[in-house]
């Protein structure tokens, strides 16, 4: 190489240092985006997380999910950590509940608290929350189908082990013919099971993998062939008049492919604030949210995983896109590499 390739080489290489500093410097761990941003205005949060979003978990705002600038299925941590609770599967529905069924909380109205508070009474295995009330049941007053508005979900502590948790959604994960369950997160792509849940169903008309056989999940079962994430999933059982099946079992299991399922089960949480935490944080889970085009979908994530992160300095300064920012350990990186190249 000759002296003038030589001394060009750091005009080359610098700007390409730079740039693939300022990609990597927005994603992280949890630990490290928290620390970061503590010296820049903290982790961003207020302009980002509604109410809505820490109560219904997920929030349509197209203006917000697209200054953001996350890519679909990209998740972003938020400044708050969670206190875990069950998991619990939709088992039907109920129009109307005996208001004897109904639990006065002592802690905050959340589906998480009243699942906890019924399930620490032990014969109160079903469990409903409706307008901010909480119900305990000893039995199953659930139906497969609910006419009209006043529809109320019914739910019970999911039955089954689940491997690897801390993470939202459940899915079946089948090997064969072996099943088992594991935790995924909503907005991973997996496929689902539809069961037949009223008269006007469409499974056997409308679902090309269908299977008539009768279970104690339901009469007829339909696999779609497309992958979808777990809201989508449901959806796509709604519309066969069909509902993603809350487990599986071992009978069906040839039937199926291998692979991973989703179950209409989830995993109850309590989003806290810093001052609220009561447990060390070695027992809470970190919480992101990640973009499915105008939906922000709150979830549990590990910590451990380098996700994107914001520091409120970015938002004030409108800086939502690839971030330009070097601490002093990138500094003295591109400091070196000039000293080398020299």
């Amino acid at each position: 190489m000759n002296v003038t390739g030589i001394l060009a080489l750091p005009f080359i290489i610098i700007p390409l240092v730079i740039a693939a500093i300022a990609n990597n410097s927005t994603h992280g761990t949890f630990e490290y985006a928290r620390k970061y941003c503590s010296q820049h205005g903290g982790l961003a949060f207020s302009n980002i997380v509604t109410t809505s979003l820490l109560t219904d978990y997920k929030v349509n705002n197209c203006n917000l999910a697209s200054k953001l600038g996350l890519n679909d299925g990209e998740a972003l941590w938020i400044h708050r950590q969670a206190d875990l609770g069950a998991y619990i599967s939709e088992t039907g529905c109920s129009t109307k509940l005996p208001q004897d069924f109904k639990l006065n909380l002592t802690g905050k109205r959340s589906l998480f608290q009243c699942t906890k508070e019924c399930l620490a009474r032990g014969s109160m295995n079903y469990i409903s929350f409706h307008n901010d009330q909480c119900y305990c049941m000893a039995d199953d007053h659930s139906h497969l189908e609910c006419p009209g508005s006043n529809r109320v979900a019914i739910y019970r502590k999911f039955q089954f082990d689940v491997k690897e948790g801390n993470y939202r959604c459940i899915v079946a994960k089948l090997n064969n013919r072996q099943l088992g369950y594991t935790s995924t997160k909503c907005t991973d792509i997996h496929s689902g099971v539809c069961v037949d849940r009223s008269a006007q169903s469409k499974l056997q008309s409308n679902c090309s993998k269908y299977y008539a056989q009768s279970s104690e999940i339901g009469r007829d079962f339909c696999v779609p062939p497309e992958i979808f994430i777990k809201d989508k999933t449901k959806k796509k059982c709604s519309d066969y008049n069909g509902k993603l099946t809350p487990y599986l079992y071992q009978g069906i299991s040839h039937y199926l492919d291998n692979g991973l399922y989703f179950q209409d089960s989830f995993l109850t949480f309590n989003p806290q604030t810093p001052g609220e935490y009561f447990e060390s944080e070695d027992f809470l889970a970190c919480l992101s949210i990640t973009k499915e085009g105008c939906t922000l979908i709150l979830e549990t994530d590990k910590c451990d995983k380098e996700n994107r992160y914001l520091c409120n300095a970015d938002i004030q300064s409108n800086q939502t896109g690839a971030s330009t920012r070097m601490d002093s350990n990138y500094f003295f990186l591109i400091m070196m590499t000039i000293y080398i190249l020299h």
